[in-house]
């Protein structure tokens, strides 16, 4: 049955129930679905160590319905997972798996209770894909004796900074995480007073080319694909240009990720998969930071979040971004924990007596990651009004998802465009699913 669901302000993924309009479409949308484009492998959030300490605030009941908010087929139906090798910003502390220059002392205890948590996840989510990103190696193997404030990874550490990496992904398999993928750093161009590391295009190359590749296949993890860049998309161009310029070629790496604080660029993505096809584009890191919005903490919940969610997803899937990982599962009702008062917000909050609240956010989320299966392809959709924003996708089961965002603050009306005998009424600033 054709059905429509509808989010603004005032309605949290409604089904909208027809009505006749008496109202001429002003607004034209075309759809193909003999032409497709990138297959779909899924959406996802970050297992950080903050989104593990605010699960723990929660019950038994409410751990379960927070597992089945995110990772059940009746919630976001989430498949993938971004997880910190060792501390991020979204950590209490700095800490790495390694503390000495000996490999056999190498410890991912710390991680206990962040593989418990998968674990959980699990149960409900058979089909994980876990994607593995450092922020900083060791202070020791740094230049700057510090995990913190960027400095970069000293010539005589990158074998041993590999191994670990090598290694830790090895451990954590043995553990039962599903890991296809292994990143070299994230956010290598960012001078952070958070964990951080430098890396130039060259330098992330000749790690990856002569350093990473071989530890994997030491520890048995050649299987893995080997992610780069991990950083804004507004310079893709020069970077994995860089990055491509002597050794490492394309076919040593399957993935390019890429986060979205650029905030516009979305034409870099293009150049990237028409220049590289054989690359894998994944937006790995997404979220509101709250020191960057006027009112701050202030600001948790607003109705705006929501729509940068919308038209950056919608953005970036008509751009072959292939896979969307959002930032934390979940923070605290500050927009931690995070130690260095870096403060965001998530689709899901949770205070510490355990209450959960959910965001606007995580409605957006749903209107796309609820029905787009994986699996399914992008096909061709056109749209004649700029206040409208449009995506569409094919499932496997060949049910076809049109999803359509009035940004603006007037109302349009579209014929629908799975049922030309009816005319849909586009409120101002709300999202529609269509299937």
């Amino acid at each position: 049955m054709r059905k429509i669901i509808y989010t603004n302000k005032d309605h949290l993924f409604e089904e909208l129930h027809r009505s006749d309009i008496n109202q001429k479409p002003d607004v034209e949308i075309k759809i193909n679905p003999k032409i497709k484009y990138q297959k779909h492998i899924g959406f996802g959030g970050a297992l950080t160590d903050a989104a593990c300490i605010t699960f723990n605030y929660l019950n038994k009941d409410n751990k379960k319905r927070y597992i089945d908010s995110y990772f059940s087929k009746e919630g976001l139906n989430y498949n993938l997972i971004r997880y910190p090798l060792g501390s991020c910003d979204f950590s209490t502390h700095n800490y790495q798996y390694l503390e000495t220059d000996n490999i056999d002392d190498l410890d991912i205890s710390a991680d206990e209770d962040r593989i418990k948590m998968y674990k959980q996840i699990n149960n409900v989510q058979m089909d994980l894909s876990v994607f593995l990103v450092p922020w900083s190696p060791s202070a020791f193997m740094k230049t700057n004796n510090d995990m913190n404030h960027g400095g970069k990874l000293k010539p005589e550490y990158f074998d041993l900074w590999a191994k670990t990496m090598a290694k830790s992904a090895y451990l954590l398999k043995k553990q039962g995480i599903n890991i296809i993928s292994i990143n070299t750093q994230n956010e290598p161009l960012a001078t952070q007073v958070w964990d951080s590391c430098i890396y130039t295009g060259k330098e992330e190359a000749d790690f990856v080319y002569n350093h990473l590749l071989g530890a994997l296949k030491e520890y048995g993890l050649s299987d893995l694909a080997i992610g780069v860049w991990d950083h804004n998309r507004d310079v893709l161009k020069e970077r994995i240009d860089e990055t491509f310029s002597n050794k490492l070629k394309p076919e040593d790496v399957e993935c390019v990720f890429y986060h979205w604080y650029s905030k516009k660029d979305f034409e870099q993505l293009d150049y990237i998969h028409d220049k590289y096809p054989s690359l894998h584009l994944i937006m790995s890191e997404g979220c509101v930071e709250l020191l960057l919005d006027k009112d701050g903490q202030n600001s948790i919940g607003n109705f705006e979040h929501a729509e940068v969610y919308i038209h950056q997803i919608i953005n970036d899937l008509n751009h072959y971004c292939e896979g969307y990982i959002d930032w934390n599962l979940s923070l605290d009702s500050r927009g931690g924990p995070n130690h260095v008062g870096n403060f965001c917000e998530a689709p899901i909050m949770i205070s510490e007596n355990g209450e959960l609240k959910y965001m606007y956010s995580y409605y957006a989320i749903k209107h796309f990651s609820h029905f787009i299966m994986p699996g399914a392809y992008r096909i061709h959709c056109e749209i004649n009004n700029e206040d409208i924003e449009l995506v569409s996708y094919l499932n496997p089961d060949k049910s076809t998802v049109v999803i359509i965002y009035n940004k603006s603050n007037d109302t349009h009306y579209i014929l629908n465009p799975l049922n030309k005998k009816e005319i849909v009424e586009l409120l101002p600033h709300t999202i529609y699913t269509i299937l």
